[in-house]
């Protein structure tokens, strides 16, 4: 090839054996950061494609049982865009998550898009302050809304701090928590899940 990275799909067997393996490339390079079973038996990877040397935007392959590719999307705006998680809702559709500096209000603010099951963007929300925010972690809470984790330097003491937010199912915040130390040390939230109380 060009030298540019391939995003790699591996299905294994309990016994740890390789049933199959898939390459998804895009313009330039591919980089996969999620992978998931979805409702139908396919499968869903995220992260984030190169359009050009310079740039990168969120970007969704849906395959089916045998890895072979559905569709695929990318989204995002004239800057750049990373992306860390998917999760498929209740609905069938997807909530993802990442990071972008073509919107929001500083260097790079949380960005989070929800679909429909064909990967259509119902609606998209970015979250942060003036400085640098970036999200790396979503789930669906039992309510409907969302709880997602990364990290800020816009709210909280000093450093990057890790940073907490719920929304209801449209993305509408209901409250934001900023965690770390005493500003001078950096803490970092990579991931998040719901508890069950």
């Amino acid at each position: 090839g060009l030298g540019y990275l391939e995003a790699a799909l591996f299905k294994i067997d309990a016994a740890g054996n390789i049933v199959w393996k898939k390459l998804f490339s895009f313009l330039y390079s591919f980089y996969a950061q999620d992978v998931h079973q979805t409702s139908d038996g396919g499968y869903i990877m995220f992260g984030y494609a190169s359009h050009n040397a310079t740039s990168n935007h969120f970007y969704m392959v849906k395959t089916d049982a045998n890895g072979d590719t559905l569709w695929t999307k990318y989204y995002g705006g004239s800057g750049q865009e990373w992306g860390y998680q998917i999760q498929q809702t209740t609905d069938h559709g997807y909530i993802m998550i990442g990071n972008t500096n073509s919107f929001g209000a500083g260097s790079s603010d949380f960005y989070v898009i929800k679909t429909d099951s064909s990967g259509l963007a119902l609606w998209s929300k970015v979250y942060g302050g003036t400085n640098t925010d970036v999200g790396y972690s979503i789930k669906q809470t039992p309510d409907g809304g969302y709880i997602m984790a990364g990290s800020t330097e816009s709210f909280g003491l000093g450093l990057s701090h890790f940073y907490l937010i719920k929304t209801n199912s449209s993305g509408i915040p209901a409250w934001s928590k900023a965690y770390g130390g005493n500003g001078s040390s950096n803490s970092f939230g990579y991931s998040v899940d719901v508890t069950s109380d």
